[in-house]
């Protein structure tokens, strides 16, 4: 689900913080996450009906009763008080100990800031914390920059999907 982490080479400047998201937050953030993924999905060359079943796919693995499994971390980007964005990483299997980065997205008037930079990084250190080896994810090939952004961060491609309409 990974997409859209555009940054420029600076670190933040401002009161940067990652706050976690739960309660009536989570509540909040699901519908919009999930519609992002689907439009991510379409541009990426899904049908609608293939887009949907994705979506659903990802809210019947993780989110029971709307809630997201415990062993995952969602949190805000948050920079001076303003909501920039959300960090969401956990496993990439239960019970295993290779972490994912299952969505990463800085909102539109943020980006360029350093902000997707500064949550890659955070996102290392929390996988790190949780004792996983290795920490991945997954990016739309239509997001160069984003892949740019992982490419300097260390991140190598472990597979590569393409495709040609016909």
């Amino acid at each position: 689900m990974t997409d859209d982490t555009a940054t420029a080479e600076t670190s933040p400047t401002g009161d940067l913080a990652f706050v976690p998201i739960t309660g009536d937050d989570l509540l909040m953030w699901l519908p919009e996450s999930m519609a992002y993924y689907q439009a991510s999905r379409l541009r990426a060359g899904d049908t609608p009906e293939q887009a949907e079943a994705a979506v659903e796919a990802s809210r019947d693995r993780f989110f029971t009763d709307g809630v997201l499994h415990p062993e995952h971390v969602l949190l805000a980007i948050v920079i001076d008080g303003e909501d920039a964005g959300w960090l969401w990483l956990g496993p990439w299997a239960e019970g295993g100990d290779a972490w994912w980065v299952w969505d990463v997205h800085v909102r539109e008037p943020f980006r360029r800031r350093g902000l997707g930079r500064a949550a890659m990084r955070h996102a290392e250190r929390v996988a790190r914390e949780h004792g996983s080896p290795t920490l991945g994810l997954n990016v739309f090939a239509y997001n160069v920059p984003a892949i740019e952004l992982y490419e300097s961060l260390g991140f190598e491609a472990a597979s590569l999907h393409m495709a040609k309409s016909i």
